[in-house]
């Protein structure tokens, strides 16, 4: 028998997990030690703030004060003004994820590491489920955004498409972005304009302590912001050449992986008559439209040209009055988006995981597997949404 390679070997296998081998519910330090290894492996450390919760739900109290404290003082008078602080919560609403995995007993046989690999393979397929929960924190949208049957489940149709119900569980950063303060960058290339315009963008109070807030943005983008650098004959440019970071108006860059250079959006369109309909992004790519009601049943897209017409660069949709989509229907648009940015503080966002962590295993005698679950409860949210600017229509070129 030939010889395979580890790496070929988990390729064939249907696995995703975490680094605890322990059956059942852990308990509070296993929860715990999993918990750290979820945000070491991500973009979350030392960028969002991290809760930890046991209930079904939790709540957050926010206490502020208002604009002004100060009133002026006279001599033996009252001022006749009392300030108070203002009160109000943030509820985190988690939801359950699942990662099923199963290793079969000829994988475990005829792997290089025997017996050993499949304790090797649960702690390394830890990593992804650190990526799936961050890849849910950053892009989860509840509108759900349309993907091919093929692209969710590896099987099935390519042309077809099903609502993605993973990144349906939860509104991410970048979704969680379109409520704060709005810069359009009207297809600028990246560059200090589109930082100083997303400063400009905050109000003054929460910019006072520069040293907390963070440009959020794709690895590509901050790349090209790099390159641009590196073109200068300065210091900064030297710096930018051999790979060192930047940081805007003394602002440092947070590249986060599992936000795409032009990022997926959805939105739930009224086709009203055959008027165009604005998206919030312009310009836009790979528009694909579908029912609103679009759920787990593959279903064949709206066709553009018959059903609907699309300018990419203005970032509209128009239904056409003899195609499918009746006067009034609402549709599912998703779509990619040009490149965004976000300023906010560090910990502006809040991610909460659950602490009834459960790791189970289980044995099928019929398939010949050893199956793995993890369960795990998450929910992602912002204290302050007027502390939070997102700028959005980002140029691609340098």
């Amino acid at each position: 028998m030939s010889q395979i390679s580890n790496e070929e070997l988990v390729r064939k296998a249907v696995i995703v997990a975490d680094d605890l081998a322990s059956a059942g519910k852990l308990n509070p330090a296993q929860s715990d030690r999993f918990i750290d290894y979820v945000i070491d492996e991500t973009v979350l450390k030392n960028n969002a703030r991290v809760v930890r919760f046991r209930n079904e739900k939790m709540d957050i109290d926010k206490i502020g004060i208002g604009a002004r404290a100060a009133v002026p003082k006279a001599e033996a008078v009252d001022p006749g003004i009392r300030r108070g602080v203002n009160t109000s919560k943030i509820t985190l609403q988690p939801s359950e994820i699942m990662v099923p995995f199963e290793i079969g007993d000829n994988f475990s046989e005829i792997n290089i590491e025997g017996e050993g690999v499949e304790d090797h393979i649960v702690k390394m397929f830890g990593t992804q489920t650190a990526n799936d929960l961050e890849e849910l924190y950053v892009i989860g949208d509840k509108l759900g955004p349309a993907i091919t049957e093929n692209e969710y489940y590896g099987s099935g149709s390519t042309t077809q498409y099903i609502k993605d119900a993973y990144l349906a569980l939860q509104n991410g950063w970048q979704k969680l972005g379109d409520a704060g303060h709005i810069v359009n960058a009207a297809a600028a290339n990246i560059g200090l304009s589109a930082f100083g315009k997303a400063i400009r963008a905050m109000p003054t109070k929460f910019r006072r302590n520069k040293a907390n807030l963070r440009f959020f943005m794709s690895p590509d983008l901050a790349s090209l912001y790099m390159e641009k650098l590196s073109t200068r004959a300065t210091n900064l440019g030297d710096e930018a050449a051999k790979g060192m970071g930047a940081a805007p108006f003394g602002i440092p860059i947070v590249e986060v992986p599992l936000w795409d250079f032009q990022p997926k959006y959805v939105e739930n369109v009224t086709m009203t008559g055959v008027a165009a309909q604005s998206l919030k992004n312009a310009p836009v790519s790979n528009v694909v439209v579908l029912p609103s009601t679009l759920d787990k049943t593959p279903t064949t897209p709206y066709i553009e040209g018959t059903d609907y017409s699309v300018d990419l660069n203005a970032g509209t949709v128009t239904r056409i009055a003899t195609g499918a989509i009746a006067a009034g229907q609402v549709v599912k648009v998703t779509y990619n988006a040009n490149p965004q940015i976000i300023l906010t503080h560090m910990n502006n966002f809040i991610v909460g995981i659950g602490r009834d962590v459960r790791i189970e295993k289980d044995r099928d005698i019929y398939k010949g597997v050893n199956q793995y679950a993890i369960t795990v409860k998450a929910a992602v949210e912002y204290e302050e949404v007027d502390a939070l600017v997102k700028v959005r229509n980002i140029g691609t070129g340098v």
